[in-house]
């Protein structure tokens, strides 16, 4: 073997794969930084927001196209002539304008998603240097209609609130099972169908807003579950805010009061000590226990509302005497106080899929003192969400079945289609039926005759608890002259459709949630269940029409003649109306109907929308 051959082949090798080796590194360094390959991907394609709508597909949120203004400052021969014309087009003051003219860039925003008059007055300008660009823009149809759920997205198409919040991967295509097409120049997203029901929302919206100016209180909730499925069919609060300009608002106001907030029950609780009285001490609904107008309990004195007297635990819950349920859960092990709360599903989250649900307060039994048995009894020394509270109840209505609250129906397609469905869930049975339905007749009496006759409806039987509970406070004790007061409810009574929460936060002192919160009940109640199709067959026994049913000439394409008619003759009459027009109609007051709208005579049309005013005799 030839040695130096060998050696000056072995360094011409060498030589030359160290040169092929330093081309592909050029090519690799200058094909990264060159604009001749684009590979795109989902984040530099434009985002189609998917739609949020009620269960009946009505548009609570939409992505449109708007035009947004920029500008080439180096295009720009008179910057302040040019901010002159267009400031006041945009509505931004000259100067400011005139600096982002005048900056050493080649693009620079002016105004995003501007209104389609604006962006076509500013095009016929033909001004060199300003350019509109096409981008989604988010509306709510319905303004403050289920804001606090709904949520709001910015100006950047994200999600910053609620549902908008929340399934933001969803409804952007970024996550989940979205159909665009892997070649499209924009990503679409899924829409998200909620169970809100867009009429009852709005009932519970415009009742709790008469709720809080009427009470003086600073702020309410309320909240509408289906019994037999836990959706949520409404989660009300006031004030409202508009999401289609959430930035003229306080930073909080957009907080969902319903489950983000917790606060000590009150009175409503004892229904659940009840319950727990119940299960395993049966014999105490034959005792008969003395109330004095107070109580004292290991050295504190607990006042109740007024001396009641001698009263079995019917009678306790009736009048919500705070002396009688304590002396009657003296005999309660606080192992199964707790053990009952617990599966009534305190001091946890329920699961609702609203951002930011509070699991509420429930200390373990290790952590009671021994006035926690008797404080909890009465609403204290736990604290809970509206949320939780209308779960626990609609457990009760539902005869001891807990479903666990939901507010998403499906996720869908664009077209429609079902892409994922929710379905109720069941937590299994709290409490056994024979002792639901004794619960519910307790509640009865509530509505019928004790804290609660403000909850009665003229045409069904509810079933409900009352609560007024001082306001804790987080460095320990109470708030002097602040409370919550609260009424949660169900209707009708056999049968449940439906459990409601109403929630007044810092009522003045002398208002009740009997006073203040049951009427709100009773005129969401009144409304939604005839609209809900709940049939005269849940009448209140005992409170027949007086006189036979009238009813009202029915003319094809002719407005019929409400005046006169009572509730349930009008919506017999409406019901008849909708099969032949699909027409819309809300319901104002009670008693029988004094005014309407159209007037009697007045053709319909397809979808029209009919009011009808009543007022009590």
């Amino acid at each position: 073997m030839n040695l130096p051959i060998f050696s000056r082949r072995v360094v011409f090798t060498g030589v030359l794969v160290f040169g092929a080796a330093l081309f592909l590194a050029y090519r690799l360094v200058s094909l990264h930084f060159s604009d001749s390959i684009y590979v795109p991907s989902d984040a530099d394609r434009e985002v189609h927001r998917g739609a949020i709508l009620d269960r009946a597909g009505n548009l609570l949120a939409v992505s449109v196209e708007r035009r947004s203004l920029f500008a080439n400052p180096s295009e720009i021969k008179d910057p302040e002539a040019v901010a002159g014309a267009i400031a006041p087009l945009i509505g931004m003051p000259r100067p400011a304008v005139l600096d982002r003219l005048r900056r050493e860039k080649r693009f620079v925003w002016l105004r995003r998603k501007l209104d389609d008059g604006v962006a076509a007055r500013i095009a016929s300008l033909g001004i060199q240097g300003l350019y509109l660009r096409t981008e989604s823009h988010r509306v709510y149809p319905h303004g403050t209609l289920a804001s606090n759920i709904v949520g709001f997205a910015g100006l950047d198409n994200t999600g910053l609130e609620g549902i908008e919040y929340k399934y933001e991967d969803l409804l952007t295509g970024r996550k989940g099972p979205a159909r665009t097409s892997p070649d499209a120049d924009y990503v679409k997203g899924c829409n998200v169908r909620l169970t809100i029901d867009r009429v009852v929302q709005y009932s519970a919206e415009r009742e709790i807003e008469r709720g809080v100016r009427e009470s003086g209180a600073t702020q309410g909730a309320a909240v509408v579950m289906e019994v037999k499925t836990g959706r949520l069919l409404a989660v009300a609060k006031y004030p409202l805010v508009d999401p289609n300009a959430y930035w003229e608002f306080p930073g909080d106001a957009m907080k969902n009061f319903a489950v983000v907030d917790s606060f000590e029950p009150g009175s409503t609780l004892k229904v659940i000590a009840a319950a727990a009285l119940l299960e395993t001490h049966p014999g105490v609904l034959g005792e008969r226990f003395r109330c004095e107008g107070k109580i004292e309990v290991a050295d504190a004195v607990i006042k109740c509302t007024a001396v009641h007297g001698d009263l079995t635990l019917d009678g306790i819950i009736k009048h919500s005497c705070n002396a009688g349920i304590i002396q009657a859960v003296k005999r309660l092990k606080r192992e199964n106080l707790y053990a009952t709360l617990s599966r009534f599903g305190f001091g946890r989250e329920t699961g609702v899929e609203i951002p930011g649900e509070s699991p509420g307060l429930l200390r373990g039994v290790g952590d009671w003192s021994g006035l926690s048995r008797y404080s909890l009894s009465i609403g204290q020394e736990i604290s809970v969400t509206s949320i939780q509270m209308v779960a626990a109840f609609g457990a009760i209505a539902n005869g001891g079945v807990y479903m666990a609250p939901t507010v998403i129906e499906s996720i869908e397609s664009d077209d429609g289609a079902v892409l994922q469905a929710f379905y109720p869930k069941s937590r299994g049975r709290v409490i056994r039926q024979d002792i639901a339905a004794r619960l519910l007749s307790m509640m009865k009496g509530v509505v019928e005759g004790g804290t609660a006759t403000k909850a009665r409806m003229a045409y069904y039987e509810a079933a409900g608890k009352t609560g007024t509970a001082q306001k804790s406070m987080k460095r320990g004790g109470y708030d002097s002259g602040k409370y919550m007061a609260s009424f949660v409810g169900v209707a009708p009574l056999y049968d449940p459709d439906v459990c409601i929460l109403i929630l007044l936060d810092e009522p003045p002192e002398s208002v009740s949630g009997g006073a203040a919160a049951s009427p709100v009940f009773a005129r969401i109640a009144g409304r939604i269940l005839p609209y809900r199709g709940v049939k005269k067959g849940h009448l209140a026994p005992g409170d027949p029409l007086k006189g036979a049913p009238r009813t009202t000439v029915l003319h094809r394409g002719v407005m019929p003649d409400f005046r006169g008619l009572r509730l349930g003759e009008a919506t017999r009459t409406l019901a008849v109306l909708r099969k032949e027009a699909m027409v819309e109609y809300s319901l104002v007051g009670r008693g029988v109907v004094r005014r309407q709208s159209p007037e009697p005579g007045s053709p319909v049309g397809y979808r029209r929308k009919i009011i009808l005013y009543f007022e009590e005799q």
